[in-house]
Parts: structure tokens; sequence; C-alpha cells
């Protein structure tokens, strides 16, 4: 077979070709503006509705309901989702951690864990709780959050793939790019952006008191595999976590969207680990919810006070209600 690279129809063999590849060209160029032009409103109406939010102090409104829950004996956990966390975003990622201080209370991956057994003893929170997760296995994860949570008394929970774990270079580049960050953006030059952890750091990170989980083998989508493949993503994930960290891996997290898992892959999960975690916003009621289905908020380090206030609110929870609803009733199926 020809190794010439195809750049659309022979024009002088084919005609009206010309005409017709055109035309295509058109039309994705169409598409292309048109996603464009839509993503950059639904950017401007976001932002608009969280500066309004700010403005008229909605979002401390909603934290006082939260308080007032907890206060009367809910065990509401909010657990955050992070993923990059780089030495740029320090002092940003510092800011937000202090406000959160003031008015949750922050949990280590144990308490959660322990709030689900019933030979311990119920923690009494007099503020609602949160819980910090992060995920893929950066090594600014491990460089700048977690030192941070520690000078702040609590730990984190860090969900790892462990094929990305301890790659270099290129390798380390490639690998994210085509697994991890698949949105086909132009890959960033600055190696903390891509870099993961190594195994001696994730062992290191149990050793001082954090947690380790699963996030699929290779970062897949398990919506679409066969058992044998789901197997290897699962279990085999969790294997290698236990041979670096000499510790059960308790916590799987799956990759991509709220919906991207079925039935038979939950029932893996919830055969191998003791709690699973969901990308799906929500407000997690240790007393009525799961612990295989553990609801995650993503709130990035670098997002601005007005953004993070918004999250932690929990005003995006509502918007959500009904993809939480399809999920209930998709895994009890």
């Amino acid at each position: 077979m020809s190794s010439r690279r195809w750049n659309g129809p022979d024009h002088a063999n084919f005609p009206g070709a010309s005409f017709h590849y055109n035309a295509l060209q058109v039309h994705h160029l169409h598409c292309v503006r048109h996603w464009e032009r839509n993503l950059d409103l639904k950017r401007f109406l976001r932002g608009r509705l969280i500066q309004t939010v700010a403005k008229i102090n909605l979002d401390e409104m909603m934290l006082g309901h939260q308080q007032r829950r907890a206060a009367h004996g809910s065990r509401i956990v909010q657990v955050v989702a992070m993923h990059e966390t780089l030495p740029v975003e320090a002092e940003r990622l510092r800011r937000q951690l202090e406000w959160v201080d003031k008015r949750f209370t922050l949990i280590s991956p144990e308490t959660l864990f322990g709030v689900w057994d019933r030979t311990r003893a119920v923690p009494k929170w007099t503020k609602p709780a949160v819980l910090f997760t992060f995920d893929d296995g950066r090594e600014s994860n491990y460089t700048v959050a977690a030192p941070m949570l520690e000078s702040m008394g609590t730990r984190g929970l860090f969900f790892v793939v462990p094929q990305f774990i301890g790659l270099t270079a290129r390798d380390a580049r490639n690998f994210y790019y085509s697994n991890i960050d698949i949105r086909g953006s132009v890959p960033s030059e600055s190696a903390e952006q891509w870099t993961p952890m190594n195994p001696d750091q994730l062992a290191d990170l149990v050793r001082r008191g954090h947690s380790v989980g699963n996030h699929t083998l290779s970062h897949a989508n398990l919506s679409g595999l066969s058992t044998s493949s789901l197997r290897d993503e699962i279990e085999g994930g969790s294997e290698k976590i236990a041979s670096w960290t000499k510790k059960p891996v308790e916590a799987f997290a799956w990759p991509y969207s709220w919906a991207a898992i079925t039935r038979q892959s939950w029932d893996v999960i919830r055969a191998t680990h003791r709690f699973c975690f969901s990308p799906c916003p929500g407000i997690t009621d240790c007393s009525l919810d799961s612990p295989h289905l553990i609801w995650r908020t993503e709130i990035e380090a670098y997002y601005s006070n007005a953004e993070y206030r918004f999250m932690y609110s929990g005003l995006i929870n509502p918007v959500w209600a009904r993809r939480r609803r399809r999920l209930r009733a998709t895994l009890k199926r």
C-alpha cells in the first residue's frame, strides 16, 4: 500500500470532485465556527451568572443552608475533584483552601471511609465536610497539593492512572495527550502540565497519610469495553497501585463523563473496591447515599474567587439532578 498521504480527491481524475470537496471543507469550517460560537456564548453566560451570584451573595446564602443542615446532624460531604495543581497556581489554590477551611470541615479519605463503617464512632461535624481528590497522577499534585493539604491538617485522595505513572519526557507527553487530555488541544510545552508522579512518590503519599485510588489502568472509557478489558482496566489498575503502595486500593473513580459507565463495569468496580466516585456534581449525604456512588464536583485550582464560591455553594447541583437520577437508575438495572 502506498504511504502517500491522502490530501483530498484527485481533481483531475474526478470531474466535479473539487466542488464537492470544497463544499465539505466549507461545511466543516461552518460547523467548527458554530461550535466555537456556542462555546463562547456558554462561557459568557456562565461568567455573567457567576458574577451576579457573587454580587448578591447568593452563594453565601446557599452555604448557610448547608451549614444549618450539618449543624442539625446531617453528614453531608462535598467531594472536590481537581486535576493539575501547577506551581504557578499555588497561591491561588492556597487562597481557595483557606476560604474553604473557614466554611467547611476539611476531612481525610480515612474519615470519609469511616462514615460507612458501623464499627466506628459516627463523626460529628458542625460544618459541612469537604474531601479533596485529584485525578490522573500529575507530579504537581505531589509537589504542590499534598504539602498544602498537610499544612492545613488534612489529607487527600489521589486517583492515578498506572500506565501514566513513572513515564518521562516524550513518553509522558504522548501518553497524556493520547489517553488523558483527548480534546485535541495543542500539547503544552510546559512539562509541569503532563509530568506524572513516579511509584516512589505514590508510596510516600501513603506513608504521609494520604490515599491513592484507581482511575483505571489506562484512563479508559468503561462504557464500551469487553468483560476481559474491564477486568484489565479495573482489577489490573488496582493491582498495579497496590504493588507500589503496599496497601489495598479501596477507592475507584471512573474517568470522563458521568455516563461513561455501565452496570457491568460498576459490578466489577464494586467487587474489587469499597468506594466508587462519580464525575457527577452533587453533595453526598452519607446517611442516604451509597459508598458505591459518591458524587464529585470539579473545582480546579485555577478557578477565580467567584467561580469556586459558586461551585462550593451547591448552586450547580440542581442542574445535575436529572443526571444523578439517570445514573442511579442505570446502575440499579
